[in-house]
């Protein structure tokens, strides 16, 4: 606030506000705990002993000392500031707990009188001290006056406010009031007062370095007075640069050292936070967000998550505001791609924007130096000689970070970890290091023409009837094939629907024409065997789908659905190494051996007759007199 601006509420109603929410919104970065009931780091202990410090419990008042907690950025100062407060209330209900944050306060002036005003507010705004105190605010008002005499103070009153200023500052001059009298007199009536105060002054490493100086000498200046304990939270490297400005470099840290210890009289820094707390941190941001982010139940339990957090934890998170910041990119990249991409590796990538911004980059611009599928034909033999080199060249190709990105971009894309794996079907078919799901978070949202899962999972639902028409409508636009890949994705998930039902639609879809098979019915080949191969690729990929393909595969050669079984069985027949054919490996079967040649018996039998009317085979375009434009342009 300029010194010309109009009156404003003090901090104190600002932070009063901020007390009255019981809690932080998970999920929101930058905003620090507000009470000990969200203290998932358990530093109530260490809080109890720092309080102990500023005051002393037996007779009540302050000790006078100043106290510095000491950490990087985002290592949770501001927290524990708010548990302090917090507990300093409970244990002296009349305590004057004073929050001043010099970052909202822009200019020396300002910073000198919103402190004093501060101080004062606080002191009125505590009905059980006010009275206690009334002699002190005014001998505090005078002080601030002689020491900012430019600036006009604002000091509420019973909900107002009136003006005290340079009016003051000419009748205490004319009355010869000393700064050196005024000081004594504060000194006096402070060490008569038997209610405790405490300075809190947060944030005192994010504002300018004249600016801190300014704090240092307000803090100075009133730091001998008896009655009136500080808290000062900083990060020490950036304090220490700040007051020794103005010397050579190589004096300047020596210096500023030598500034701060005459100012704070014990450093204290913040406990160091372990594994285990970061992996709790994290767990308690996620946890309320499960249901809006559909994260599955216990998904603490979950392996892969255990094993992303364990790196997590030891390599790349460092403080509480990396988790508010990581869960905060995380919820938004969720709530934009709606359970397109596996959430794991989600939160794995929102990790990599976060701390790794560079590298994200680079995944963004070359996605295919990361994907371990071919996106396209021309940047297919860049992909492949690559993984011809070194994993050490090919990390370095791509990245040139700490340990902790390298083991990320390993997790994500495991053909650049130290234990390069091929794609395994019972993986998640939404894993970034496939390309689907890579190029729609790229993308952040479907590509074009893609179906969402939400879509998919409808689809699945629908009557037969529907289906088929839903799909003739999608070849119809040119759009099965994206319908195929992203059902393929999804249909090992579910097992609860009617999939008899949902593969009489897709068998409706794929019928043959009531006239022979001509040569109109060949580009669906690869249609029926792309829908075959859905059904094969279920079983090894969730067990309970084993019978259930069973199931389906009775019901519809029961109705004497002759394209899906016959796919399917032909697969089954090479599977067992029936016919003279060679035996191939049986993950993706579904029926036995004597099921499989048992059919087939059934269904040669059933067919030979059209087999040898020639209706089976596709015939030379001009072979029939009888052929006509069919059904989607093709000729029937």
């Amino acid at each position: 606030m300029c010194a010309r601006d109009p009156p404003q509420a003090p901090l104190s109603a600002i932070n009063d506000s901020n007390r009255s929410i019981p809690g932080t919104r998970p999920g929101t970065p930058e905003r620090p705990i507000l009470s000990a009931e969200q203290d998932e780091l358990e530093r109530d202990p260490f809080v109890r002993r720092l309080a102990s410090a500023l005051v002393d419990r037996k007779t009540g008042k302050s000790r006078g000392v100043v106290i510095g907690i000491t950490g990087p950025w985002g290592s949770g100062k501001s927290s524990i500031l708010n548990l302090l407060r917090e507990r300093l209330k409970a244990d002296q209900p009349e305590a004057v707990v004073v929050s001043f944050d010099p970052w909202l306060i822009s200019g020396r002036n300002d910073l000198i009188s919103e402190f004093i005003n501060e101080l004062l507010a606080t002191i009125k705004s505590e009905p059980r001290s006010a009275k206690k105190l009334k002699n002190l605010t005014n001998t505090i008002t005078k002080y601030g006056e002689q020491i900012a005499p430019a600036v006009k103070l604002w000091i509420p009153v019973f909900g107002t406010f009136y003006q005290v200023g340079l009016n003051f500052v000419k009748t205490a001059r004319s009355r010869d009031v000393s700064l050196s009298s005024l000081r004594k007199d504060l000194f006096d009536q402070l060490a008569l007062i038997s209610v405790p105060i405490v300075v809190l002054i947060d944030e005192l490493d994010r504002i300018e370095d004249q600016e801190i100086r300014t704090v240092a000498q307000l803090v100075r200046s009133m730091a001998d007075f008896p009655g009136i304990s500080y808290v000062l939270a900083y990060d020490y490297d950036r304090v220490v640069q700040a007051l020794g400005e103005g010397v050579l470099d190589s004096a300047r840290a020596e210096r500023g050292r030598a500034y701060l210890e005459k100012i704070v009289q014990l450093q204290i820094p913040l406990p160091v936070i372990v594994g285990e707390e970061i992996v709790r941190l994290l767990s308690a941001e996620l946890t309320p967000l499960q249901q809006e982010l559909h994260l599955p139940e216990s998904f603490q339990n979950i392996e892969r998550y255990k094993g992303l957090v364990n790196l997590l934890s030891k390599h790349v998170i460092e403080t509480p505001r990396d988790i508010k910041r990581l869960v905060g990119t995380f919820r938004v990249l969720c709530g934009m791609l709606n359970q397109e991409v596996d959430w794991i590796d989600l939160l794995a990538y929102s990790t990599l924007l976060i701390k790794a911004p560079g590298t994200a980059g680079k995944i963004r611009n070359n996605p295919c130096q990361f994907c371990d599928e071919m996106l396209d034909f021309a940047t297919a033999w860049e992909g492949a000689e690559g993984k011809e080199m070194p994993l050490p060249d090919r990390l370095h190709k791509r990245i040139k970070n700490n340990e902790g990105t390298k083991k990320l971009i390993g997790f994500l894309f495991p053909s650049l970890s130290n234990h390069p794996r091929n794609l395994d079907l019972r993986e998640s078919r939404d894993a970034l290091r496939r390309r689907r799901p890579l190029l729609t978070t790229l993308h952040l949202g479907l590509l074009p023409g893609g179906y969402s899962k939400a879509g998919i999972l409808s689809l699945i639902t629908k009557q037969p009837e529907e289906i088929a028409q839903f799909l003739s409508t999608a070849n119809d636009k040119n759009a099965l094939g994206p319908l195929l890949d992203r059902l393929n994705d999804l249909y090992s998930g579910p097992t609860d629907i009617n999939h008899v039902q949902f593969w009489k639609g897709v068998a409706g879809f794929v019928r043959k024409p009531d006239c022979l098979w001509m040569t109109w019915f060949q580009p669906m080949y690869n249609v029926i065997q792309n829908f075959a191969r859905i059904l094969l690729l279920a079983v090894p990929q969730n067990e309970s789908f084993r019978p259930l393909a069973a199931k389906v595969f009775s019901n519809l050669r029961n109705a004497n659905e002759d394209v899906l079984t016959a796919a399917w069985l032909r697969t089954h027949i090479f599977v067992h190494g029936l016919f003279r054919r060679e035996k191939r490996g049986d993950e993706a079967a579904f029926l036995t051996s004597e099921q499989t040649e048992a059919c087939a018996r059934e269904m040669s039998i059933a067919l030979q007759p059209r087999h040898l009317a020639g209706e089976l085979i596709p015939l030379p375009l001009g072979a029939l007199p009888c052929l006509h434009h069919g059904r989607n342009g093709h000729l029937g």
